[in-house]
């Protein structure tokens, strides 16, 4: 097995390449310290050159203050060109005249400003031009200017200007940097293409191995694995990373088993506590609907007596107003009724085995023959054999006959009922849907509420549904409920099957 390298060796290896890389900035910075001292020793000759010519020029042609320059002062400057730095050079008297000059190349002298200021200090001037060697564009030329004063017995006799060119300096400089520049050119790439190749096998490949497994482990997916190798510590940090994957999976299947259990545990406690709110409701609610229901029964039926008696002896005219005191007395005779089927309690003894299809259909043919559905269309899609449940016939004709009536009643004149049966595991299911009004949101959480009605006032008891939700929870089963307001009514009724028993 190739033993591999270790992080440590692979980044004395980068700070190697560093340290060349600022070898060639030392190179460049050696570079302008060769440029500073040529300059400042070039300068230091030119400027004694000038004190020489400055010197001898005051001693040959100033030898009174009154004296005039003469052919003698032009052999003196003529000297300066054979230096072959001159470009040009203007002489002035103690007036700041111009007396003589030379110049090459349109060269110009100083200003009077400055010429005024050698005159009043007695000292030189010098103005130095000399771009920078990284600002190897900048035009014009370099080259440097000296103002000397003249004197004679002491006195200011006038001023000598000179101005020496730098050019060559410069170009040195420039042929040096290509040089440099070409040196770095060729180093850089050769460093670049040795330092990528490096840092794309050791470093950036793994490091886009590692994102991209990351990016999957956030997207939920814990099935990418890492490869081992390249330096040691990324091949421990593949390990570890390959070990935690895997810790992941073993913890996200215990924490699915959890939640589920959780989920299942929660959907209990919430059918036990539902359970129990509507059981004391019912019981509450049965408690009273039975003392209501018995106080209420013999006055009732006394009432209703009197009525049909004082119905018979009245005249035709006002016969209208016991009929309707009959009809209003009916209605409380039929509320209190209800009161007495849902205070009932269950009946365990007269269970039937009955099949559940066919009893729907027998209460939809009783309800169409009292009329009851009116243009409503009734969509018969139920199976023609199906199985048994073992549950009160009449009960169960009474929940399907109240959810028959309600769906109706949703449809309004105009509408569609659709029955539909089917078995899942160990229960069956009848579907009686609508495409009514619907029921709101808000409502779907109370319509199993004892004495919660949607309908207008005088229109329902509230007790129906409760009834049925009763009906089916002492057979084992229960009532289902989805609806979209303006969309209709889905009821699902779930039975447990019937065990046969031989």
């Amino acid at each position: 097995m190739k033993k591999s390298v270790g992080l440590r060796t692979e980044i004395l290896v980068t700070l190697t390449f560093l340290l060349v890389a600022a070898l060639l900035l030392g190179g460049m910075l050696m570079l302008r310290l060769t440029e500073q001292r040529l300059l400042a020793e070039r300068l230091r000759h030119l400027e004694d050159i000038a004190r020489i010519v400055t010197v001898a020029l005051s001693a040959q042609l100033y030898p009174a203050a009154t004296a005039t320059p003469g052919s003698s002062s032009q052999l003196l400057l003529g000297k300066l060109d054979e230096t072959g730095y001159c470009d040009g050079w203007w002489l002035f008297d103690q007036h700041l005249t111009l007396l003589e000059s030379f110049s090459a190349a349109g060269r110009q002298p100083l200003s009077a400003a400055r010429r005024q200021q050698v005159r009043l200090t007695g000292e030189f001037e010098r103005r130095v031009d000399f771009p920078t060697l990284l600002n190897r564009f900048t035009a014009g030329s370099a080259g440097v200017q000296l103002a000397f004063p003249l004197f004679a017995d002491q006195r200011f006799a006038g001023v000598l200007e000179m101005h020496f060119s730098l050019d060559d300096i410069r170009l040195q400089l420039m042929d040096a940097l290509q040089l440099l520049l070409i040196y770095v050119v060729l180093y850089g790439l050769v460093l670049i293409a040795a330092g990528y190749y490096l840092l794309q096998r050791n470093i950036i490949k793994p490091a886009k191995l590692l994102l991209r497994a990351t990016q999957d482990v956030g997207r939920g997916d814990l099935n990418t694995r890492l490869p081992i190798g390249g330096p040691t510590e990324l091949a421990q940090l593949a390990t570890a990373y390959n070990e935690m994957v895997i810790a992941l999976q073993k913890s996200q299947a215990q924490t699915h088993i959890h939640i589920d259990e959780l989920q299942n545990t929660n959907r209990q406690l919430q059918q036990a506590r539902d359970e129990l709110i509507r059981s004391e409701k019912m019981a509450s609610v049965g408690q009273l609907a039975a003392g209501l229901a018995h106080e209420l029964g013999n006055p009732l039926a006394a009432l209703i007596g009197y009525l049909e008696l004082l119905k018979k002896r009245l005249h035709s005219a006002d016969k209208d107003v016991a009929e309707r005191a009959l009809v209003e007395a009916a209605r409380i005779d039929y509320l209190v009724r209800e009161l007495l089927n849902f205070s009932r309690p269950a009946d365990k003894i007269s269970i039937d085995h009955v099949d559940p299809v066919a009893e729907l259909r027998v209460c939809c043919d009783l309800l169409a023959h009292q009329g009851t559905f009116g243009q409503v269309r009734i969509v018969d899609m139920l199976p023609v054999d199906f199985a048994m449940v073992r549950i009160n016939r009449q009960k169960l004709h009474q929940v399907f006959i109240n959810l028959l009536i309600n769906a109706t009643h949703a449809c309004g004149k105009k509408g569609v009922i659709e029955l539909t049966a089917g078995t899942a595991q160990e229960a069956l299911w009848l579907q009686i849907k609508d495409d009514g009004c619907g029921i709101a949101a808000s409502d779907l959480t109370q319509i199993f509420d004892p004495f919660y009605t949607t309908k207008a006032p005088g229109e329902g008891t509230g007790l129906g549904l409760t009834i049925c939700h009763r009906i089916a929870d002492e057979a084992g089963g229960y009532l289902q409920v989805e609806s979209c307001l303006h969309h209709g009514s889905s009821f699902r009724l779930v039975l447990p099957l019937a065990v046969n028993r031989e």
